[in-house]
């Protein structure tokens, strides 16, 4: 069974559900999905591992009855969603193994989606002087190791929503799983982190952007904003289509860093153990160069003139470097 047709027949089991629950339903199985894919294996394999369609809304009418919301001011222990009752400014999720995914919506308040499982989460959700705070971890020890069919088991995906119109801070950081943040229209800054999971930001605009993945790889496309500082311990960095005008900053320890078709003044790229390869779009002549590599191929010429206002940073240990301007 291919993921259209598996999401068809789930929704065809909920068709009685409202138009919003069974969006965000379909959405969380389709991540499940996903998340398998990029983890090596086929559509078949993941669906062959998953409930049917029958089984799974059996157990959402059973556990959900729908999505259930409280804020921070009415508490429900039958919750599966956190929503804001203010204005905010700041954003805070942190979670322990659990994935982390933010979409945005036309209106209405801050949502965080996910049901605690009784003895093994424990949440904590504040709203204050305009800061809505979710803090997960999980309670007792983790296991070393997830075999792909436990991540069906668990519900292990937390569903961030912002109004599109959201402008403040955003601050989102968990261990052992992914991060992808999607349509943000006009952040004033965001601090991205994941221990050990790959960071996906795309299709949204942010002043200032700090993201680190410390073992996995870190995605940017068309982002935008002033200044961009993205660094992983181990692990490849990719930007395309992306424009930060004040500082493009891309370093990692052990892996590649790429960019196509990306805009700055200031352009950093760097890493100690791969390649350096980009495609800027703007004038050669308007850049001070600054690039080495120990052990490769350089296409650039270092330059250095006062008269150049912008300035372009590329260097590696063992590997090539290969820029052109477009």
């Amino acid at each position: 069974m291919k993921k259209e047709e598996y999401l068809r027949n789930l929704k065809f089991q909920l068709i009685d559900f409202p138009g919003e629950d069974l969006s965000q339903i379909e959405d969380f199985y389709e991540e499940l999905i996903l998340d398998g894919i990029e983890q090596g294996y086929t559509e078949e394999e993941i669906i062959s591992k998953m409930e049917a369609p029958e089984e799974v809304a059996s157990k959402i009418r059973a556990e959900y009855g729908g999505i259930v919301v409280y804020t921070a001011k009415a508490q429900s222990k039958n919750a599966c969603g956190y929503e804001s009752s203010e204005l905010i400014h700041t954003v805070r999720v942190e979670t322990n193994n659990l994935r982390i995914r933010v979409k945005t919506t036309q209106d209405g308040p801050v949502r965080v989606f996910f049901k605690p499982r009784e003895g093994q989460d424990q949440v904590t959700f504040t709203e204050e002087n305009g800061i809505f705070h979710f803090h997960h971890e999980l309670k007792g020890k983790v296991p070393l190791h997830v075999n792909l069919l436990n991540l069906f088991k668990d519900f292990n995906i937390l569903v961030l929503e912002l109004p599109v119109s959201f402008a403040g801070a955003l601050l989102l950081q968990t261990t052992n799983g992914s991060i992808r943040v999607a349509g943000l229209g006009n952040l004033d800054s965001a601090k991205i982190s994941s221990s050990n999971g790959m960071i996906r930001i795309e299709n949204s605009s942010i002043h200032q952007l700090e993201v680190q993945s410390n073992n996995a790889k870190i995605e940017l496309s068309n982002v935008r904003g002033d200044t961009l500082e993205a660094a992983a311990g181990n692990g490849l960095i990719t930007a395309k289509e992306c424009r930060f005008d004040g500082l493009f900053s891309l370093q990692t320890q052990n892996g590649a860093v790429t960019g196509r078709n990306i805009i700055s003044d200031r352009l950093l790229l760097q890493t100690s153990n791969g390649f350096v390869t980009a495609a800027v779009i703007g004038n050669p002549n308007d850049y001070n160069i600054n690039s080495t590599t120990n052990n490769g191929f350089n296409n650039l010429d270092n330059v250095f003139d006062p008269s150049r206002p912008k300035s372009l940073t590329a260097k590696t240990h063992n590997g090539r470097i290969q820029v052109e301007f477009i």
